[in-house]
C-alpha cells in the first residue's frame, strides 16, 4: 500500500512557521525556499529534506529530517548563533500539517562554519519530524 508523502506540508508548516515568528523577522531579511539573485544577508532558507520509513502494522508514517540554512555577512559569527536561536525557539512547539499528525519533533543539531567566500557565515539548523498519516 502506498500513502503521500508529508515533505510539503512540512515544508508549508516550517516556511509559515518562520516567516510569522516577530523575533526571526526583525533579524533577517527573509526566509526562502529559493534564494533570489544579489539577496541582501542575513536570511534564511528552508534546505535539503530526508525522509525514512516509520510504519507500524496498522499506520504509515514517516521520519522527516530537513536543513535550515542560515546566511550572514556580520564580522563573527554572533549573528548566525542569534538567527539559528530564533529558529530553534520558532520550531520548537509542534507544527500544524494537514492529513497527518506530528508526533515528535526534534532538534539533532546546530552548527555555524565559515563559507568559502570568508565574509560569509553559515548556519546550520537539523530537524527531525516523526509524522504519521491520517
Amino acid at each position: 500500500m502506498y500513502f503521500d508523502t508529508a515533505l510539503w506540508p512540512l515544508q508549508q508548516s516550517i516556511y509559515q512557521r518562520l516567516s510569522a515568528d516577530k523575533e526571526l523577522i526583525e533579524k533577517v531579511t527573509d526566509v526562502f525556499d529559493s534564494v533570489p539573485e544579489n539577496q541582501p544577508y542575513p536570511y534564511v532558507v528552508i534546505g535539503e529534506p530526508s525522509t525514512l520509513p516509520f510504519d507500524t502494522k496498522n499506520t504509515f508514517g514517516e521520519e522527516l529530517s530537513i536543513v535550515i540554512h542560515v546566511w550572514s555577512d556580520y564580522e563573527g559569527k554572533k549573528e548566525a548563533y542569534e538567527i539559528l536561536n530564533a529558529c530553534q525557539k520558532a520550531l520548537a512547539y509542534k507544527l500544524e500539517l494537514s492529513d497527518f499528525k506530528v508526533l515528535k519533533a526534534e532538534r539533532l543539531g546546530m552548527q555555524v562554519f565559515d563559507d568559502i567566500d570568508p565574509r560569509i557565515k553559515h548556519g546550520v539548523l537539523r530537524m527531525k519530524y516523526t509524522v504519521k498519516n491520517i
